[in-house]
């Protein structure tokens, strides 16, 4: 007689635990208080620290190549830490270091949080972080001396307070107010919510593709409409910094846009953007902002100095090619440090020749792999990281721009794998 037995039930294997989105929204939603609070050097990295922790806790984790790329960086970095004599020194490494790692943790996490995270909720927060740096910089200009004191700035020891840099950091301006010798009046150059102007210029050019890129994901609304009234007004602040290397990298980012559109033969939206940046450059000519940006030259020859730091800088790094210095060094001749003036001469004079081909096979590997992109969402996504190709080279890159630029190459690299739409 056969005996009747019920099957056993087995528990069902857990899968890997969803991450949830917070963690990365919260630096982009929640920049106007992180900048008030002074806290804009060290938020990236707590929330980087705390992403890794989830990361370690789920049960798999998918690492892209690129990001490999990024850590075996970060290893060489740290060899080349022995160069590095003095404090300051010391703490400048440690804070590119950490900016690159919170960067490439930002990366990794977005990559695995496919259940809570898309790239709609990342641009809906790059719109909400463009609204603050737009929003920052016509502040900046009525009140363009004021500097916030910080509840971060007054904790921290005046040893370190007292290093001009920290204290920009944590005692951040409004503006740069610079009077050049010979200039009838300063210049009034938004800086917030980073601490100098050119750093406003490069989050400018990360941000408005993303912005524009926001508004091909969504059905026309009235509120929309704010979103195209901000992009006109956001022309003031900008056209206030003067900043020569924005209007180029904005122009490469746009150019690239409407050249791709006008490969796949959509016609009609390239000549809209055609007469669009046509209409800008007008009003641009129109209204002095040109002779007004190309009028700062004329008391400060940017141009010439970087010409000679560059040049000094490579013939330096010819000394240490493998580990460079680590850090940057005083140039005697120009009175400017080597390593500085563009991240691609940081990378070079700090890190050496290796460290700046790691960096490339990065940020340039990680471009071209995602060139296949074809919707108008994935093309002005893929802008950023070739602009950033090019203004790398005279722009910084502080952490909340470069992890901005690791998140586009993310979304991207993702949805290439995982047949997203974008």
């Amino acid at each position: 007689m056969a005996l009747l037995t019920s099957p056993v039930a087995r528990p069902a294997q857990a899968g890997p635990a969803a991450l949830p989105a917070w963690p990365l929204l919260t630096l982009f939603y929640g920049l106007p208080v992180i900048w008030a609070l002074g806290a804009l050097q060290f938020a990236p990295t707590l929330l980087a620290l705390f992403m890794l922790v989830l990361l370690v806790l789920r049960r798999s984790v998918v690492v892209p190549a690129p990001a490999w790329i990024l850590a075996v960086f970060l290893l060489w970095a740290a060899a080349g830490s022995v160069q590095i004599e003095g404090l300051g020194s010391w703490l400048g490494f440690a804070l590119r270091w950490v900016n690159i790692f919170s960067a490439t943790v930002f990366f990794v996490y977005y990559y695995n949080a496919r259940e809570h995270l898309d790239h709609r909720r990342v641009l809906r927060a790059a719109v909400a972080a463009w609204t603050t740096l737009v929003g920052l910089g016509c502040l900046a200009l009525v009140i363009p001396e004021a500097r916030l004191t910080t509840p971060v700035g007054l904790l921290l020891p005046e040893v370190l307070t007292a290093n001009e840099l920290v204290q920009d950091f944590v005692f951040p301006p409004l503006a740069e107010v610079q009077q050049p010798w010979g200039a009838p009046e300063p210049y009034n150059r938004p800086s917030a919510p980073f601490p100098y102007t050119n750093g406003w210029g490069s989050g400018f050019v990360i941000l408005t593709p993303l912005v524009l890129a926001y508004l091909t994901t969504v059905r026309f609304r009235a509120r929309h409409l704010l979103v195209v009234a901000g992009l006109a007004v956001s022309l003031v602040p900008a056209v206030a910094t003067t900043n020569r290397g924005m209007f180029l990298g904005i122009g490469l980012a746009m150019g690239y846009v409407l050249v791709r559109w006008a490969l796949q033969g959509r016609v009609l939206p390239a000549l809209f953007g055609i007469a669009v940046a046509a209409a800008v450059a007008g009003w641009l000519v129109a209204s002095g902002s040109v002779e007004r940006i190309l009028g700062r030259q004329q008391y400060s020859d940017s141009t010439g100095d970087r010409g000679e730091l560059y040049t000094d800088t490579f013939l330096a790094t010819l000394d240490s090619p493998l580990l460079g210095y680590g850090a940057p060094l005083l140039d005697e001749t120009v009175g400017i440090h080597m390593g500085t003036q563009g991240y691609l001469w940081t990378l070079m004079f700090c890190y050496g020749f290796v460290g700046l081909g790691l960096f490339m096979a990065f940020l340039h590997g990680g471009t071209l792999a995602t060139l296949r992109v074809r919707s108008s969402t994935g093309i002005l996504v893929h802008a950023v990281p070739v602009a950033a190709c090019v203004f790398f080279a005279y722009y910084g890159l502080d952490a909340v721009q470069f992890i901005l630029i690791c998140l586009s190459l993310a979304v991207l690299l993702r949805a290439q794998r995982y047949g997203e739409q974008l």
